[in-house]
């Protein structure tokens, strides 16, 4: 083994060990002050966007200059800490700092260590003001990230890559400051991110849970080598997790970026004005800062990160915000709702069926051509529709009244349309039009809760219309039969209408 790798194994551990060194004390109650100011009743839940997060930040930016981590942002040309961006008229700020890596030719290579630092704000109810503390959900996080910057900056002199420190804005909001950060940054230049968020709750939750290491080659691997104190259980995994477990850490992954989740899960009364400083367990959150700062110690002292990109650029971190942002999705997913109506249509005859309501929910998949405004979405929908079956005289014809009887038929329907897009191709928030197929198999067909014969399958036309807000949709859909739904008697074709409400992950 050469001196170089020796010292690339023993460095971590050694580190670690200085870090746990650091008096109990002190560690100890420099994250309870966090955490107490940040979810205290002055701060008034710290909604992104609001006065009471611009306090938020101007704590946390206070934080990392007494630290004496550099300034990671440009404000106007001047050197800031506050990395300010825009988005649907709404002014945020994510706080961003760094520690420069001292080896020449790795230096250029940056871990980022990420915490949002915004909550839900507050709610006047009569005379009272509730307020949505967020001391888990992620005034732990906060604390977290700035005390293990505190211990990095103590032997900067040893961290080979960059380390930046970035405290969030807009998370609870939809990942907006993590998403703004990666997309104006030299992205390729990230060659690991960890997003620290809940990290509150290690005495009830039994464990620190590391989510996502399918991004990192050999992720099991590298948590093996990781030096953890003692009464600390780490539980890593390969999957990102559910819905809830949902963090910045996924803006970065988007770009193939190793990133993972560091979290003690969601056992916390988080979203509920319950969630506060007192219930904090600060003896966990001070091993799981000692175990993240020996993580970030051994992420920027090894010599090779997988996926780690090689590039020549000037150093720099965020100072240069270009107008295109290099964040771009090829595949996306997610899961939708539609209520609507169906009715029944009868080629060749004048006689019309009267609406009637119908719903069905679902996912879908959707692909973004990247050098064109065009998507291709597949949807698997389950879908009830109910129609107004039509009376018919002895000789099969129909009868032209208001006589119905009640037809109810569930069906498997998956739709594929091509979408055509307004705005760039990487643009995150569009309308869109789009037309294609759809193919359904039918469950059944009840007459009045009696079986009825039909066609196992339909086909026909579909046609969509609708807006995309990042992750949240609105549109229509409608549906037009090329197929009989009976097999033989009268010819009649269920057309049906839905408006959805969707959300893509």
């Amino acid at each position: 083994m050469t001196k170089k790798s020796i010292l690339t194994v023993l460095l971590p551990m050694v580190f670690t060990a200085a870090a746990m060194a650091q008096t109990h004390d002190s560690l100890k109650e420099n994250l309870e002050q966090h955490v107490r100011i940040l979810a205290s009743d002055d701060m008034r839940g710290r909604l992104a966007g609001s006065a009471d997060a611009a306090a938020a930040a101007a704590y946390i930016s206070s934080q990392f200059e007494e630290i004496g981590l550099f300034p990671g942002a440009d404000d106007n040309g001047t050197k800031s800490y506050l990395q300010r961006f825009e988005l649907y008229r709404n002014r945020y700020a994510n706080v961003v700092g760094f520690i420069p890596g001292s080896n020449p030719e790795l230096r250029d290579e940056y871990i980022i260590l990420g915490a949002h630092y915004d909550h839900l704000g507050y709610k006047v109810r009569g005379n009272d003001t509730i307020v949505y503390h967020g001391a888990d959900d992620n005034a732990s996080g906060v604390a977290v990230l700035i005390e293990t910057a505190r211990m990095l900056k103590r032997h900067e002199d040893e961290l080979a890559r960059t380390v930046i420190i970035a405290a969030f804005d807009a998370e609870e909001a939809g990942l907006y400051g993590s998403e703004a950060m990666a997309n104006y940054m030299n992205i390729d230049n990230v060659a690991f991110m960890a997003s620290i968020d809940m990290v509150g709750w290690l005495r009830e939750s039994g464990e620190l849970r590391i989510y996502n290491l399918r991004t990192l080659e050999n992720g099991m691997s590298f948590i093996d080598g990781i030096p953890c104190p003692s009464g600390l259980n780490i539980r890593p995994e390969h999957s990102r997790g559910s819905i809830f477990t949902g963090s910045d850490h996924d803006s970065f992954s988007m770009n193939g970026i190793p990133s993972i989740l560091l979290t003690t899960g969601t056992k916390s009364p988080y979203h509920k004005p319950e969630d506060t400083a007192d219930k904090i367990d600060y003896d966990g959150l001070e091993l799981i800062a000692q175990y993240i700062t020996g993580m970030a110690m051994d992420l920027a002292t090894r010599e090779y990160i997988a996926s780690a990109a090689e590039s020549g650029t000037d150093f720099n971190i965020i100072s240069e915000i270009t107008d295109t942002p290099t964040r771009y999705r090829l595949f996306e997913c997610g899961i939708n709702a539609s209520l609507g109506s169906s009715s029944l249509r009868y080629p060749g005859s004048s006689v019309r069926g009267r609406d009637r309501f119908s719903w069905n929910a679902g996912a879908f998949v959707q692909c973004n051509f990247r050098y064109a405004p065009l998507s291709l979405r597949a949807d698997v929908l389950y879908n009830h529709r109910t129609f107004l079956h039509p009376q018919m005289n002895g000789s099969g014809e129909l009868i032209i009244d208001n006589t119905r009887s009640k037809l109810v038929s569930p069906a498997l329907t998956v739709p594929v349309n091509l979408l055509l897009r307004t705005g760039s191709y990487d643009s995150r928030s569009y309308a869109y039009i789009g037309i294609g197929g759809y193919y359904s198999y039918i469950f059944d067909a009840c007459l009045n809760g009696s079986s009825i014969s039909h066609n196992r399958h339909e086909g026909g036309i579909s046609m969509t219309v609708g807006v995309n807000i990042w992750h949240i949709g609105l549109g229509c859909t409608a549906y037009f039969p090329l197929s009989r739904m009976m097999p033989d008697g009268i010819n009649m074709r269920g057309n049906s209408c839905f408006f959805s409400v969707y959300y893509k992950f």
